[in-house]
């Protein structure tokens, strides 16, 4: 999945809706993940979020309307649970 996202930047860019509300995020970068569990939930506080095979770790991502900005900047105001699916 991380060189999936990668071959999707700078466009047409990777994306995911949060869960309950219609807001379009990108994936500007990442890295491998650790961890596993059902494709698209978050893993833990770091945004290590659960692929088919392993993990992928979101390091830059950008709200629709909002400027880049790093991942722990984005949960400041996301507060994405561990568990949380990503859509």
């Amino acid at each position: 999945m991380h060189d999936h996202c990668r071959g999707l930047s700078p466009s047409p860019t990777a994306w995911f809706e949060l869960e309950g509300a219609p807001v379009r995020v990108k994936v500007l970068r990442t890295t491998r993940g650790e961890g596993s569990g059902t494709p698209g939930a978050v893993l833990d506080d770091r945004l290590n979020v659960a692929c088919g095979d392993g993990a992928v770790r979101l390091v830059e991502l950008q709200r629709a309307g909002s400027r880049p900005m790093r991942a722990d900047e984005f949960l400041r105001g996301a507060r994405l649970a561990p568990g949380t699916r990503l859509r």
